[in-house]
């Protein structure tokens, strides 16, 4: 009945408009802001393979000069390779911690995305609302000039005095300035959706678009518990790689040559764990991992609170809006009767401008009230992770 009675009423919408759907999705690929975000994917890659990567081996030469008493110098050298080998069960432990860092990289990306479509939706309906309330200033001004043109018309004929006709005159003069406004008003939250969208060209925007709740499900997937909950998988695999007190062996072969005998050696050395022992790093960890929980059940507990109170918002809303169409109905009927009423001089100019009046508050009414209900879907959509891809 809303859409029936104010919204096709009140918007303009044009066949070459764009849909929010289609606007919100150039504006996702588009945009800067998400451009920068995706970079870190790669950073977090490359993360990955620096905790993966092997050590470069070394490779040591040595020439020698042995002199004799009396005699000629005689030559010989050393050729030493050594390479760093993990220890068996150290290769899992650092993948492990190489995709939970891709993992966090992931989640922020995700976050920062489910941000930047819950503004942008939200700016959006402070658009849509602003040209509602342009089109609602269109319809009130013909009303004030239909009033002031019968208001001249009996003014003439000697039927009302100069002092009413002028008056309906202040009034339609004042609505054209409240018109102004308006369409200012509407020009500022236009660029303002560009901006933040990151688009250069103007778009023409079709903004009859309602936004419904998409889950109602109580299983929070919100990016931003997603994320601590990556953060805390990236502290347990840290806090598992630093329980390892050695994590490498040096493996070596050796060749020397001097002018007496040839000698190979092979051989391993390893380091003693008597004083770094990671015992600190672990527990960094840890208690990083315990951070991260303790803000992931905090988040929670908001989150579930958040959810009650804009579900519970919105029944409210849908009950206003309910009650605010019913009292339309009857003011329209009223004014219709009283716009008649007024031709013929049985209702007065204060009468008729009063009802003209609460008729454009309430459909002010109910633009502010289908305004709340897009923010409330809006936020409960990403309270409950429904934007988040």
């Amino acid at each position: 009945m809303f859409k029936n009675i104010l919204i096709s009423g009140l918007l303009c919408t044009f066949l070459s408009a764009e849909s929010f759907d289609t606007f919100l999705q150039k504006a996702i690929t588009n945009s800067p802001y998400l451009k920068s975000n995706a970079l870190a994917l790669n950073q977090a890659k490359e993360q990955g393979s620096v905790v993966t990567r092997y050590s470069n081996p070394t490779l040591e030469l040595e020439h020698s000069t042995i002199s004799h008493d009396g005699g000629d110098d005689e030559s010989g050298y050393r050729i030493n390779y050594s390479q760093p080998i993990r220890l068996w069960n150290i290769a899992d432990t650092r993948e492990s911690l190489a995709s939970n860092i891709l993992n966090s990289a992931n989640a922020s990306y995700e976050q920062q995305k489910a941000i930047f479509i819950r503004d942008i939706s939200l700016a959006f309906s402070l658009y849509a609302q602003q040209k509602m309330l342009l089109s609602l200033g269109d319809e009130e001004l013909s009303i004030a000039k239909r009033i002031y043109d019968i208001s001249m018309a009996r003014y003439q004929s000697g039927t009302v005095s100069r002092g009413l006709m002028l008056q309906s005159k202040v009034d339609y003069e004042t609505i054209k300035v409240s018109k102004a406004s308006l369409e200012l008003a509407l020009n500022q939250s236009y660029y303002r959706l560009l901006g933040f969208a990151g688009i250069n060209e103007e778009v023409q925007l079709d903004s009859e678009y309602t936004f419904n709740v998409i889950s109602t499900s109580d299983n929070l997937t919100n990016p931003n518990i997603k994320f601590l909950q990556s953060k805390k998988e990236q502290s347990l695999s840290l806090a598992k790689l630093n329980s390892n007190k050695i994590e490498w062996i040096n493996i070596y072969t050796e060749y020397e040559y001097d002018p007496e005998q040839y000698t190979y050696r092979f051989g391993a050395n390893f380091p003693l764990a008597f004083f770094n022992t990671k015992a600190e790093e672990k527990k960094i960890a840890k208690l990083q991992a315990s951070r991260s929980q303790l803000l992931i059940d905090n988040e929670t507990k908001r989150l579930n609170i958040e959810v009650k109170r804009l579900q519970k918002e919105s029944t409210s809303l849908k009950n206003l809006r309910l009650q605010n169409e019913n009292i339309l109905t009857t003011e329209i009927e009223l004014l219709d009767m009283f716009k008649e009423g007024y031709k013929i001089a049985n209702i007065n100019l204060l009468q008729l401008q009063d009802v003209k009046n609460k008729v454009i508050f309430t459909k002010r009414s109910l633009i502010q009230i289908h305004t709340s209900l897009n923010q409330n879907a809006i936020n409960i959509n990403y309270n409950q992770g429904s934007y988040n891809d």
